[in-house]
């Protein structure tokens, strides 16, 4: 029974990684987010989540980094995404088994690295699968629904959607959960997603993109994620929010208007500059401490 438990704490805390929480409760929340929107996407997010848990397991990878849920994210991206762009069949199935594997493989290149991937793996799989699926018309392209909904507050309706948009979902009532999710293992990351989304919204109307796109969250998804990664209790982590916030919202701009898949990547990208700015401080920081010491 244990056992169980620990496994099923393991494949939730891989789908709450999605937003670099390590929480069962907030990978629950997040998979009944997911399924509210579509019972579909929820099947295959837990299943993706667990081939990507079970593949870390067979190949003996760190067991710390299997309980952190880290093998588990990617793949429960790419399983919800492959969903989402197209009508299932067969092969979208295989291809959702075989990108769970390579994007657990992916990770754990990264971590042995020591490279920040994030969501990476997702989005090179994902990528690569679709355009490989669209050129040879493999399968179905699905047209998303569209949500009928309350109308609500703009701010929030934006940020709720921003939320909703990380994992593919486009209701409010899954943005909401899916903030719940992160606020109960985290208050201070949620509030910093929020007003992350808010900004990255701004920053969209300001450079006159469409209205319909910037209140479905389009040009927040990837500030949420930025706003999350780089929440903190000091000044300077405000700071590295709205560098990050602003580097994302600008690429993603970018790739929307030339037409690219975007995903995450405008996120990733900035998680990069950012982490590569925290290191030249950290070692201007260092040489100064020892400076003074002398």
């Amino acid at each position: 029974m244990k056992k169980i438990k620990s496994i099923v704490e393991t494949v939730l805390k891989g789908i709450g990684q999605i937003m670099l929480q390590e929480s069962a409760w907030t990978g629950l929340l997040f998979l009944i987010a997911i399924s509210y929107d579509s019972i579909l996407m929820g099947v295959a997010a837990l299943l993706s989540s667990i081939i990507g848990t079970a593949t870390a397991k067979i190949c003996n990878f760190s067991d710390e980094n299997i309980k952190a849920g880290l093998y588990g994210f990617n793949a429960t991206l790419v399983g919800v995404g492959l969903v989402f762009f197209f009508e299932t069949s067969l092969l979208i199935w295989f291809l959702l088994v075989l990108g769970s594997v390579l994007s657990t493989l992916l990770m754990e290149f990264s971590i042995r690295k020591k490279i920040p991937f994030f969501t990476f793996p997702f989005i090179v799989i994902t990528v690569v699968a679709v355009l490989s699926i669209q050129h040879f018309g493999l399968a179905v392209a699905r047209i998303p629904a569209a949500n009928v909904e309350m109308p609500e507050l703009e701010d929030f309706a934006v940020a709720a959607h921003a939320y909703s948009e990380v994992i593919f979902q486009g209701t409010i009532a899954a943005g909401l959960l899916f903030f719940i999710g992160v606020f109960l293992n985290n208050p201070t990351a949620a509030l910093y997603g929020f007003v992350a989304a808010v900004i990255a919204a701004a920053i969209a109307h300001f450079d006159q993109d469409s209205v319909k796109l910037i209140e479905d969250g389009m040009f927040s998804f990837n500030a949420v994620l930025c706003g999350i990664a780089c929440s903190g209790t000091k000044p300077r982590d405000g700071l590295y929010v709205l560098l990050s916030v602003v580097i994302a919202t600008y690429f993603d701009i970018f790739m929307m208007h030339n037409g690219w898949i975007t995903l995450t990547f405008p996120f990733v990208l900035s998680m990069w500059v950012i982490v590569s700015l925290k290191k030249i401080i950290s070692r201007f920081e260092s040489k100064m401490a020892i400076v003074k010491e002398n």
